[in-house]
């Protein structure tokens, strides 16, 4: 089985999405899967311009001439590609918003009807894989990922595009935090398993989405109260602040 995933976050391998990212990913190859991760940071990946040239005058192809017909390939060839993004102002990073815009040529340009949902059939027969989102912010508390949601709900709506779970941690920062790492480890097993059960059953058990599903803090008073500190000492000069990407 292979898995495609797209990391979008701009900080890469070095982000909080990482971190659940790879846990993910491990879980899925000890079940058997060939796993390539994809650093959208990294790749030249232009705007769609909304011309539709890969619809009607360049059927399949798309006039931009960067990185994307090469991803494209691999996601014809992806049983389970996974969406790895950041939530930036509640949804997905521009990075990965570009990446799913440009998949267009994928796509046929008639309008069909699956039940009660319309959408625009496969261009390419093979093109049928199963979708696992993964998110993680600031914020404590998952509501915040609602509107990033609906939008995979209703983007993997068709026959050959089916959700097969969702990881949304929030809180995030708390995975690179070495001193909070012990506190969260069993999140990231939780993500471990998840891989596990996408490959070996197809989604992600009942059970361990709702151990995902679950707060990785419970005081958000010390946890608001810890990251303002933190910024307030940043502002004063006390802490440098060092981006890592």
């Amino acid at each position: 089985m292979k898995i495609l995933a797209i990391n979008g976050s701009p900080r890469g391998a070095k982000g909080n999405t990482e971190q659940l990212l790879q846990k993910f990913l491990q879980g899925a190859q000890a079940a058997g899967a060939e796993a390539e991760t994809i650093y959208l940071k990294d790749k030249k990946i232009n705007h769609c311009r909304g011309c539709y040239s890969c619809w009607g005058k360049t059927p399949g192809v798309c006039v931009h001439k960067d990185d994307m017909p090469e991803l494209l390939e691999k996601v014809r060839k992806a049983e389970i590609i996974v969406y790895a993004t950041p939530l930036y102002v509640y949804t997905v990073s521009g990075l990965m918003k570009d990446f799913m815009d440009r998949r267009l040529p994928l796509a046929l340009p008639q309008i069909i009807k699956y039940g009660d949902r319309y959408a625009h059939p496969r261009r390419y027969e093979e093109t049928k894989h199963k979708t696992v989102l993964i998110s993680n912010c600031g914020f404590p508390g998952r509501q915040y990922f609602s509107g990033m949601m609906e939008s995979f709900r209703i983007f993997c709506s068709s026959p050959h595009n089916e959700l097969a779970g969702a990881i949304l941690c929030s809180a995030g920062p708390l995975l690179t935090i070495p001193p909070a790492r012990e506190m969260v480890q069993w999140y990231l097993e939780s993500c471990e398993k998840a891989g596990r059960e996408v490959v070996l059953e197809g989604s992600i058990s009942p059970a361990t989405q709702a151990v995902l599903d679950k707060e990785l803090i419970t005081d958000v008073d010390q946890y608001m109260n810890t990251a303002n500190s933190y910024w307030e000492q940043v502002h004063s000069g006390q802490l440098r602040f060092e981006p890592e990407a």
